[in-house]
């Protein structure tokens, strides 16, 4: 909320939000906060197009608001993963840099094992309730932020 406008204001190359972004409520409040386009990532994830592992898809749709787990704080990269034994094991331990943790993420990724690293995934995995096509998600996402930013527009602007 802070970073967007003032980064929007500063630039002149077009701006693409990322981080949060699930749905077209998300996409308009990034279209008035100065972004020109959004990309999710844990949203895509989650679609019936994207390579990753059905377990990893089915773990974003299973998550709730809080079971993602913010790492390496003290360190970097930080990264938000799907909360496990493994990232829950991490979470407060600063003397290991969770990317050791990745060694094993093919197995992961393509081999469903959701014990062999850490799944990454934003906050916003307790907002995604289904594996859709890309498409659909698309069209959606679209079609709501066209529809909020009307209905804004004629609750707020007389």
């Amino acid at each position: 909320m802070v970073l967007l406008p003032l980064v929007a204001s500063k630039v002149e190359v077009p701006v693409i939000a990322a981080g949060g972004f699930v749905d077209g409520r998300t996409m308009a409040a990034a279209l008035a906060l100065g972004a020109e386009a959004i990309q999710m990532g844990t949203r895509m994830v989650a679609t019936v197009e994207s390579p990753i592992h059905e377990n990893w898809k089915q773990a974003i749709v299973d998550a709730s608001e809080t079971d993602t787990v913010l790492l390496n704080r003290h360190a970097a990269p930080s990264l938000r993963v799907l909360r496990t034994d493994r990232s829950n094991a991490l979470e407060f331990d600063t003397s290991t840099n969770a990317m050791e943790h990745m060694a094993r993420h093919t197995e992961l990724y393509f081999g469903g094992d959701m014990d062999a690293a850490l799944a990454l995934g934003g906050a916003v995995a307790g907002r995604i309730e289904s594996i859709e096509p890309v498409a659909d998600v698309i069209k959606n996402c679209s079609n709501e932020c066209l529809e909020v930013l009307r209905n804004l527009g004629s609750t707020y602007v007389k």
